[in-house]
């Protein structure tokens, strides 16, 4: 018989139960938790950035969007037509192949400049088809007053003010 086994007759030792204890944590590290507070925010912003920039690739521009009124404004600009304002805009017609638009804008002079244009796809690329005319200003009913006065005083104008 060997020294380091048991004799044949004595029963194994019972086995202590311990007493339960919650699992040992890993060491903090407080890096982690700056990595964590800053890498959030930092990926959100570079998310909402790419999206911005992906976006004119994604989706066609709305009627009153401000890409929509700088093509606008370069077209009008080419033809030497400056409204005073870029408004009313109004959406004629939207799905995901093509944005039709109406414009009819005020001009300097008291005119109209009326645009009717289509934002579609070209390709992978927005592409814009524009119809542009020119309404003179129309005269009012005083202008008519005032023109059946001249013609009746014999082309003499007299103001009433």
């Amino acid at each position: 018989m060997t020294s380091d086994s048991s004799p044949p007759n004595k029963p194994p030792a019972p086995v202590r139960a311990r007493r339960w204890s919650p699992p040992q944590r890993a060491p903090h590290r407080p890096y982690r938790t700056i990595v964590r507070l800053l890498g959030i925010p930092v990926l959100a912003v570079a998310a909402v950035i790419l999206y911005r920039g992906l976006r004119d690739r994604l989706v066609l521009p709305e009627c009153d969007s401000d890409t929509a009124k700088k093509t606008l404004a370069q077209v009008l600009k080419q033809l030497k037509l400056e409204p005073l304002r870029y408004a009313p805009i109004k959406t004629v017609s939207s799905s995901k192949d093509e944005v039709v638009c109406n414009a009819a804008m005020p001009l300097p002079d008291g005119g109209i400049v009326v645009a009717d244009y289509t934002f579609y796809w070209q390709g992978h690329t927005a592409d814009m088809r524009y119809t542009v005319h020119r309404e003179a200003a129309k005269k009012s009913s005083l202008d008519r007053t005032e023109l059946a006065l001249d013609r009746h005083h014999g082309g003499a104008r007299t103001s009433r003010w």
